[in-house]
């Protein structure tokens, strides 16, 4: 299809991911191999599956891996969610603005999705 590193929501997915990592860093030590683990894997999830999508031969498959980043981004933000509840003692605006970011990227995905297929609005 198309070289992924063009693509600005691949971009800031990566810088997301990393933004990410760099916070779970200051989680408690408890949460190592439980939410920071999966926090992880959702935020790697997202980059990776636009990166794959841009590989497909169709409109289609490329959509259903950005589907599939979508889904991810969901995910990361829900458990982003969960650290504000569970440790409020983390700096609250880098919380905040790790949510509002996870955010404006999905809308950006789901909005690209619908340019390749209005008629199926999430795979």
């Amino acid at each position: 299809m198309q070289d992924y590193h063009q693509l600005d929501i691949w971009n800031r997915a990566m810088d997301y991911a990393v933004a990410v990592y760099e916070f779970i860093a200051s989680l408690p030590e408890q949460e190592k191999y439980n939410l920071a683990s999966q926090l992880r894997r959702a935020v790697t999830s997202a980059p990776l599956n636009i990166a794959e999508g841009c590989g497909t031969a169709s409109n289609t498959e490329f959509g259903r891996f950005l589907g599939f980043a979508y889904r991810s981004l969901k995910e990361a933000v829900t458990a982003l969610e969960l650290c504000q509840r569970l440790y409020p003692s983390l700096p609250q605006d880098r919380t905040h603005s790790l949510i509002d970011e996870g955010n404006q990227i999905s809308k950006m995905i789901y909005a690209l999705m619908q340019r390749l297929d209005p008629g199926n609005p999430l795979r």
